[in-house]
């Protein structure tokens, strides 16, 4: 079914977003191997907006931030059918071990680099060396979208609610048309 969508000016098909949540943390992961508790204040933070907002959500998971797993889970919970929305907490800074943006670099075909410019765009006042070292990023793979943002809750929460949320359906519906 065809629905004007966030007066773009042309139809698109409705789709309804289901998003899975991938949480990248080397100590956290480690923890729970060992069978020690963890917090995750940010991919539950991830999980409770979306949920809010009508989505549905499936996770979060917690994953160590080594790029072939990442974007082996993302790859596979789109292949498979679970979600048509990959979002990525943690892993996009410039350290090293940083390399959610990478993954999802590795696993789409093509790149949506507003979502970064806008994510930047939007720390810039805030705080402008994290907007300068953020690799937030946002991708197209297979018929899903993946993104990677920054693991704090205050990015979170800026990245969900002002520019995921807001355009998701659209995006989804575009890649329908």
């Amino acid at each position: 079914m065809a629905a004007m969508d966030g007066g773009v000016g042309h139809p698109t098909p409705s789709v309804e977003p289901v998003f899975a949540i991938l949480v990248t943390s080397d100590s956290r992961f480690e923890s729970a191997l060992a069978g020690s508790p963890y917090e995750d204040e940010s991919g539950s933070l991830a999980a409770d907006l979306l949920r809010r907002e009508g989505f549905r959500v499936l996770g979060p998971i917690l994953l160590p931030n080594d790029e072939l797993v990442i974007a082996g889970m993302a790859s596979h919970i789109v292949d498979r059918g679970l979600a048509n929305a990959v979002l990525i907490v943690g892993g996009t800074g410039a350290s090293p071990r940083d390399v959610s943006s990478d993954a999802v670099e590795e696993m789409c075909d093509r790149l949506l680099p507003g979502f970064g410019e806008a994510f930047r765009a939007m720390t810039m006042d805030e705080d402008v060396s994290k907007s300068i070292l953020t690799r937030a990023v946002a991708g197209l793979c297979d018929g899903a979208v993946a993104f990677a943002v920054p693991g704090s809750p205050a990015a979170v929460e800026l990245a969900v609610k002002r520019l995921i949320a807001p355009t998701i359906r659209h995006l989804l519906g575009e890649l329908m048309r």
